[in-house]
């Protein structure tokens, strides 16, 4: 089918334009996207948000339907990395007040504390969905792709970036008390 009939099925609202749009540009958005964050999983939930995205996107064919999805795969990889690079300097100023404090690593505190954490993460986490769950399992604990992830999970692809989303999601929100305690602790 040529772009500009499948572009014509897109506007005019035909159910099956997003099937036929994913199958023909995703393999390429994973790759622009990879090209810019440079982990082949970030680029899989780049491009699954912006198909996420592209039933309530503004796209109004002023330009090619490629044109629109390749510069929302670009801004969603830029994104990410702004959000990994505020994070990395959150990490690296924690580390540098840890450092600072004058405790050492092993000490009797830090382990107990080190403890209450990853308790508490473990807490956590069994509050999130056994589906959503298992999906950030597979995904932190064993470095496992959305693909790789949707063919253990014998699901298609889509529905695991649904489900990390949600799982994320869900993980903070039931973080959110632990860490508004960390943060009123602080000195």
């Amino acid at each position: 089918m040529a772009e500009a009939e499948l572009e014509r099925r897109w506007l005019a609202g035909d159910d099956g334009a997003l099937a036929l749009v994913h199958d023909r540009y995703r393999r390429r958005l994973e790759g622009v996207a990879y090209r810019i964050v440079g982990n082949r999983a970030d680029a899989e939930d780049v491009v699954q948000r912006v198909f996420v995205a592209l039933p309530r996107a503004a796209y109004a064919g002023t330009a090619s339907l490629w044109s629109y999805l390749y510069r929302s795969a670009v801004n969603g990889s830029v994104n990410l990395l702004r959000s990994r690079k505020r994070r990395h300097g959150l990490e690296r100023e924690i580390l540098s007040q840890a450092r600072m404090s004058g405790e050492a690593a092993a000490s009797p505190e830090s382990q107990i504390l080190e403890g209450e954490i990853l308790a508490a993460v473990a807490k956590a986490l069994l509050q999130v969905k056994p589906q959503h769950r298992g999906a950030l399992v597979l995904r932190i604990h064993h470095g496992l792709s959305n693909v790789e992830i949707a063919e253990h999970e014998n699901v298609p692809p889509a529905t695991v970036g649904t489900w990390l989303r949600r799982g994320r999601e869900e993980l903070r929100d039931a973080l959110e008390p632990l860490l508004r305690d960390i943060g009123r602790s602080s000195p």
